[in-house]
């Protein structure tokens, strides 16, 4: 195997650790909750994982860029697997909570630097573009199947053990990045100091205010509370933006955002997010809509989405040597949105269910082919060491993607429709998405490459 395809393999392993702690727990917090009680922290062994790995991207991604992505990895790896092992031997849910924070933590460290090494790996853009189809696919399907994967451990050996199951993941990772020689280069002429931590914490705030805002108004709705929230959250974004114009190395390079391929691509991460996550949450509720409690049937639906998803991802990196990103982009919209209008049309005029399964694979097609239309030209426009700065802006915008579509869903089933039957209700949220994904072939159609 060729040395590049071997550490190639290290971030894979990597990225199925960190991707499948993120949704695993989903399907286990009910027996956490039983066993440790408390459970006015119940919410947060979930929240707390997402809301860490995602505010702190941006920092994370400036050091590494400064200070090497081999590193980061290392020590994102490290904290990682100890707060794996940390969550599986918790003994209150208290404790487990601060283990999943850790975890969080160690996640963000890696989420930016794995799609930088692709970067440095793989310089040539015919094989980062595989590289990239197959990071996608990794990704998509450990998100997907963390559920899954949680009930049926947790099932067989206990809750604790779910939390284990990626330890052998995260030490054949850490060893075969450990003993590589790409990506530790350090950039030089810094020191610590001159980070810009106040435009760090002014957008970590921002963004952690924004997410909990959308929180709160999927429990409780628009109260002054949300308000409120969202012009501290507005106020903070401000005052980082003029922040990082005052800063000589800010965490987010002025210059770098006004890029139209950054611009444009983090833009079509932010929708492929609210897509992905919102598919992910809406098929399993969509299934128990239409099959009543018979979630072994129900969860059918989900199926077809996954398997769509992994044939676009695998393949998008084999179409884009035929295709320009932008053509891929437009094709992977149009599916998504023929997909949802078609579950829309399923809801509202009763069409037989079976049609329900091939808008699902259609779904997941487009879903998955579109990572590597919005990541590479990120890449290819941002600097040899801004790499790691780039990926986490794309990976934020993704998580904020879903960190916004899935409250809103939630309160548009929750109150669209009136007295209208439960289909009513998804046939409009299938309908809101699939508009979604018709902005998102609008920004595609923008992109020069």
């Amino acid at each position: 195997m060729n040395r590049r395809w071997f550490v190639f393999t290290g971030v894979l392993l990597g990225v199925t650790a960190y991707m499948i702690m993120q949704t695993l727990v989903a399907t286990i917090l009910p027996a956490i909750s039983a066993e440790l009680g408390d459970s006015h922290l119940y919410s947060w062994v979930f929240s707390g994982y997402l809301l860490m790995s995602t505010i702190t991207i941006p920092l994370f991604s400036k050091l590494a860029d400064l200070y090497g992505y081999k590193s980061f990895f290392l020590i994102g790896m490290s904290l990682f697997l100890v707060a794996s092992l940390l969550c599986g031997f918790a003994t209150s849910l208290a404790f487990l909570v601060a283990a999943r924070l850790v975890q969080g933590i160690g996640a963000g460290m890696l989420a930016p630097v794995t799609m930088a090494l692709i970067s440095i790996l793989f310089p040539l853009m015919k094989e980062r573009a595989k590289a990239m189809s197959i990071f996608a696919a990794v990704q998509m399907l450990s998100n997907v199947l963390g559920p899954i994967i949680g009930s049926l451990v947790a099932a067989a050996l206990g809750w604790s053990a779910a939390f284990l199951i990626v330890i052998p993941f995260c030490l054949l990772s850490f060893t075969i990045i450990g003993f590589s020689r790409f990506g530790a280069t350090v950039k030089p002429g810094h020191t610590i100091q001159q980070i810009d931590y106040l435009g760090a914490f002014l957008l970590g705030g921002a963004i952690a205010i924004f997410i909990q805002t959308w929180t709160i108004f999927e429990q409780s709705g628009w109260t002054m509370t949300t308000t409120l929230l969202l012009v501290i959250s507005i106020a903070m974004g401000l005052v980082f933006h003029r922040q990082g114009k005052r800063h000589p190395d800010p965490i987010l390079p002025q210059d770098m955002l006004r890029l139209p391929a950054i611009s444009l691509s983090s833009l079509s991460a932010l929708l492929s997010g609210t897509l992905s996550y919102g598919a992910i949450f809406i098929l399993p509720l969509f299934s128990v809509a239409v099959f009543g409690n018979n979630h072994t049937k129900g969860s059918y639906f989900l199926l077809p989405c996954t398997l769509g998803l992994s044939i676009g991802a695998m393949t998008s990196g084999f179409m884009l040597q035929k295709l320009s990103c932008k053509s891929l982009s437009q094709m992977s919209w149009c599916l998504a949105a023929a997909g949802f209008s078609g579950l829309g049309v399923v809801c509202l005029f009763a069409l037989p269910v079976s049609f329900a399964y091939l808008f699902a694979i259609s779904i997941g097609f487009g879903i998955g082919s579109l990572m590597p239309t919005f990541v590479l030209p990120a890449q290819n426009a941002a600097g040899e060491n801004q790499q790691a700065t780039v990926s986490g802006l794309i990976q934020l915008s993704r998580n904020l993607g879903g960190a916004i579509g899935i409250p809103l869903l939630t309160s548009m089933l929750a109150t669209v429709g009136g007295s209208q039957d439960e289909l009513f209700r998804y046939g409009i949220v299938f309908f809101t998405l699939s508009l979604l994904s018709a902005a998102g072939f609008g920004v595609g159609s923008k992109l020069k490459v």
